[in-house]
């Protein structure tokens, strides 16, 4: 517990500098609720992949592009991409565990409230109450916050540092426009295989297996947590940041 505490201390030195970008944050998946909530007829109906990509993001990558620039991800020396932040405070007399921690509470008040907010929008505001029982919802809902651990976590993870081979930041634009490709393909592939897009068929799950699909949430979640943080270790352990 002392190990959290200190890891929340740390975090707060960002979170307080990052006020500003939580607003930015608040209008942005406002926008996105809104374009879910006054599609969600016309998607349960005939399904379009923009839908799923849009729901996912908020509960995947949407994080990333609401950090102060500063606290992005950057170029360190040499091909290194890592947090700047994560970087200098590693050169500190603190444990790895509390620096990893801090990353994954700086992550949980990025992506959290925001995802929490979309769920219940969906649910008051969209004809999705009148699909899911209040017990379903729940289970709705638990799916994708633990989507949220064991997809999402996936960005303090990243923090740790990567190397890319480029040396310049075409490398960086290819591979991310090749990324969100292949994601898209993927997903019209998903729709085309199955008939509906995923949060179709999660909400699917959710009505009509409510236990099984929050058990295998929570394990996948726990799961993801834990994988995580002991490759974070290990990557801070074998990366040279100096």
């Amino acid at each position: 517990m002392n190990g959290w505490k200190q890891a929340f201390t740390i975090a707060k030195l960002e979170l307080k500098a990052s006020v500003f970008s939580f607003l930015f944050a608040l209008a942005f998946v406002l926008f996105l609720i809104y374009t879910l909530v006054s599609t969600f007829d016309a998607y349960m109906d005939n399904g379009f992949v923009f839908f799923d990509l849009i729901f996912i993001l908020i509960f995947s990558f949407a994080p990333v592009w609401m950090t102060p620039k500063d606290f992005q991800i950057q170029k360190i020396n040499g091909d290194l991409m890592a947090s700047p932040i994560l970087v200098m405070q590693n050169q500190l007399p603190i444990s790895q565990e509390v620096l990893v921690k801090s990353r994954f509470i700086i992550h949980f008040f990025y992506s959290f409230p925001f995802q929490l907010l979309t769920v219940v929008a969906l649910y008051t505001i969209s004809p999705l109450q009148g699909i899911l029982s209040f017990g379903s919802f729940i289970t709705f809902a638990i799916m994708w916050f633990a989507f949220g651990v064991y997809v999402g976590y996936a960005i303090p993870y990243g923090d740790a540092g990567e190397k890319f081979p480029a040396k310049n930041d075409a490398f960086i634009v290819i591979f991310n426009l090749l990324f969100f490709t292949g994601v898209f393909l993927v997903f019209t592939f998903f729709h085309i295989l199955f008939g509906n897009g995923i949060i179709y068929w999660s909400i699917a799950l959710a009505e009509n297996w409510p236990i099984l699909s929050s058990a295998i949430s929570i394990i996948l979640a726990i799961a993801g947590y834990h994988h995580y943080k002991f490759y974070m270790k290990r990557k801070m352990d074998k990366i040279d940041y100096l």
